[in-house]
């Protein structure tokens, strides 16, 4: 993982292990990765666990975003992967590492 999203990668991180969640200001997450852009104070999907930047640094540190209070300016991560480009679930269910929708696993 490279870029500005490193540092808070690093920051959840660094939690303790028994930390299932954190809940971070949007002034702490701009300060961590240098600016935050505006959409990240006004959209939502830019807090999806997807397969953008800065997603997956979160994801690759373990974490994802649970909940996003655009009112209160805070953001919730929950320790554990969640989330995943559609086509990430797509080829996932191919491979048979997740039931398809019929109940049955694809070959």
């Amino acid at each position: 993982m490279a870029g500005k999203y490193e540092r808070l990668a690093a920051h959840l991180a660094t939690l303790p292990a028994d930390q299932v969640s954190v809940e971070l200001t949007f002034a702490e997450v701009d300060r961590l990765v240098g600016g935050l852009p505006p959409s990240a104070r006004t959209v939502r999907q830019w807090w999806a666990n997807s397969s953008h930047g800065q997603a997956l640094a979160w994801r690759e540190a373990g974490w994802h975003v649970d909940t996003v209070k655009f009112a209160d300016r805070r953001v919730r991560f929950v320790r554990g992967q969640v989330g995943g480009s559609r086509a990430d679930r797509l080829a996932a269910a191919r491979s048979g590492a997740v039931p398809a929708r019929s109940g049955q696993r694809r070959l």
